[in-house]
């Protein structure tokens, strides 16, 4: 083991045994590393001999598999060699489009020993997209399932040239993609005749680009995030807050074409030498996948909130789980949520605020105290502050940006910066780095999540956290997602509405509007009450299931500059009344 490896895993081992919170936050320090390649240095070692499961594969048409720490080590080292002789040098970027599966891992692995840097790519692209993404990456290698194939074919002049496109065998796909050549493709399955042995001819340092993420496409043209080789480091962090220990079996429900994948279906979990468990499926379906993590006997669960708004519909109590910890991240968790999770499972769920930028930065750990309506407290590892526009610290219950402390020792996992140097200008500013979301802290050092800065709006005067109406919205027994924006009404006030998506036993109509807006005036305070309500049968959401606002907003917009309401939106002044309204409210 090289000297930076053990320093690594010394930092691993602490956050493995540590006693509690308090002493991670104060014993917790980020290891100093320059010659380091987790997987060469870290992974290789922990994996030879071992025949502990690494990764068990299942799917909705009934295919199982597995494969030990030691075949993985063994067939990552194939991989390796059949991109060197493909071309593949260090440094070389590499896209990749497939769907979760055993060869997914395999790839992933030997793309790092050849010193190479992923750039994942949702399945749902386009050609176009894909076209942008290999200029604006300047990729040079590509993998892709074959079902995806024709995809990058269609992506007309941009795949000519790259070093090699290789494809990719697909069980879960129709049998007529198994075994099919393409033309000027690679076959994956030519890897197989490659030798189990693999020695690198470089050096990695710590400095180098390991792992880049197109953001999630909330604007026309997504920023790509660049992370260096400290990154799997960095999700120390993350390992300690999901709470796997060596042996667990872990499920993080999240797709390979975001930076969650990374985090919470690669990194930490191996971090703490756990087995990662993943499922395919076409479309995500509660049923099938809670009967997975019965059968797989799940000891760690990672779910964002739009998978668990489908769970807690479902009778969780039923199943025999084997459970120990439950954390999501994502988007801020309601209120309601968590107190279902803990009613039917007995099991308090745990949340934790990160983005594609970093690791894991805020949330609640292993015996920390839960205060309804918070992120939690600030990662070992990590220093935080809320800042004003001016850069000042705001005071304990203030609102302010969160803002990650990079100086002296920047954050390991923090990202390198954008592809874009104006905006590295504008998030890495007098020391700090800007996230972009606002939040206040209490007195006990607990941060409340308010929004994005682009989401927060005021209303007469009131400031209005999205997230905080919606939060009191899903109280209601029929509502299982909402999402609130900004709208004027008819004397031109900036007004809150809510979209509604209702549970699948209710249907949007005039009675309905009127229950809701009953509840709304019932239980939340006037000045942030939504005085419009539209019905919708799903929401606008990017590939890591985040609702997009701004598409929200730009409908709504077009509405109101055509004077009309949409096909199931209903106002409250319809209802004056029914809701005893008097004029001019």
């Amino acid at each position: 083991m090289t000297a930076d490896a053990k320093k690594f895993t010394e930092a691993r081992d602490f956050l493995l045994n540590v006693k509690n919170y308090e002493e991670a936050l104060s014993g917790f320090k980020w290891p100093h590393l320059t010659k380091f390649n987790w997987v060469l240095d870290y992974f290789n070692e922990m994996a030879k001999s071992n025949d502990q499961k690494a990764v068990i594969y299942a799917d909705t048409k009934g295919n199982e598999r597995e494969i030990t720490f030691n075949e993985l080590y063994r067939r990552s080292n194939k991989v390796a060699n059949f991109l060197t002789d493909a071309g593949m040098q260090k440094g070389d970027r590499v896209l990749i489009m497939m769907e979760t599966s055993i060869e997914l891992f395999e790839i992933i692995l030997a793309v790092f020993k050849n010193g190479g840097v992923i750039i994942p790519a949702a399945s749902l692209l386009t050609p176009k997209d894909i076209s942008d993404r290999i200029e604006r990456g300047d990729i040079k290698i590509v993998f892709a399932h074959k079902p995806y194939v024709e995809k990058f074919n269609r992506a007309g002049v941009m795949i000519k040239g790259l070093t090699a496109l290789i494809a990719v065998d697909d069980i879960f796909a129709d049998d007529q993609s198994l075994n099919k050549k393409y033309d000027g493709w690679l076959d994956y399955k030519d890897a197989d005749e490659y030798s189990e042995e693999y020695t690198p001819a470089f050096i990695t340092f710590t400095s180098d680009p390991m792992f880049m993420f197109f953001t999630s496409g909330t604007t026309a043209k997504p920023k790509l995030v660049i992370h260096n080789h400290n990154y799997p480091v960095g999700h120390l962090t993350t390992m300690y807050w999901v709470g796997v220990k060596p042996g667990d079996v872990h499920y993080n429900i999240s797709s390979p074409g975001w930076a969650k994948y990374a985090w919470s279906s690669f990194f930490a979990p191996w971090n703490a030498g756990a087995t990662v468990f993943t499922i395919r499926y076409a479309q995500f379906e509660p049923r099938p996948v809670l009967e997975a993590i019965e059968k797989f006997k799940i000891n760690t669960l990672c779910a964002p909130l739009s998978v668990w708004k489908l769970f807690v519909q479902e009778e969780l109590e039923n199943y025999k789980f084997e459970l120990r910890e439950i954390v999501s991240a994502g988007e801020p968790l309601n209120p309601e949520i968590i107190r279902l999770v803990k009613e039917k499972l007995g099991i308090t769920m745990r949340e934790g605020y990160g983005q594609t930028e970093s690791t894991l930065m805020i949330g609640y750990f292993n015996g920390m105290e839960i205060k309804e309506g918070s992120l939690g407290k600030v990662a070992p590892g990590y220093k935080l502050n809320l800042l004003n526009d001016t850069l000042d610290v705001v005071e304990a219950k203030q609102d302010g940006q969160i803002a990650v402390d990079i100086y002296p020792v920047k954050p390991l996992g923090l990202l390198e910066g954008y592809d874009d140097p104006v905006k590295n200008k504008e998030i890495f500013k007098g020391g700090w780095y800007l996230t972009g979301d606002t939040a206040f802290q209490d007195e006990e050092g607990y941060f409340h999540f308010v929004g994005r800065n682009d989401d927060v709006f005021k209303s007469l005067d009131y400031r209005i956290s999205p997230f905080e109406v919606e939060s009191e919205l899903m109280v209601h027994h029929a509502i299982v997602e909402a999402a609130v924006i900004p709208t004027e009404d008819e004397r031109g006030r900036i007004v809150p509405k809510a979209f509604i998506v209702l549970k699948s036993d209710f249907q949007p109509s005039r009675e309905m509007a009127l229950q809701i807006f009953t509840f709304i005036r019932n239980q939340i305070a006037p000045y942030k009450r939504p005085r419009y309500i539209e019905f919708m049968d799903a929401f606008p959401k990017t590939i890591s299931a985040k609702v997009m606002r701004k598409d929200l907003r730009a409908y709504n917009e077009e509405l109101r500059k055509e004077n009309k309401l949409g096909k199931y939106e209903f106002k409250e002044s319809d209802f004056a009344k029914e809701l005893n309204i008097r004029k001019r409210t």
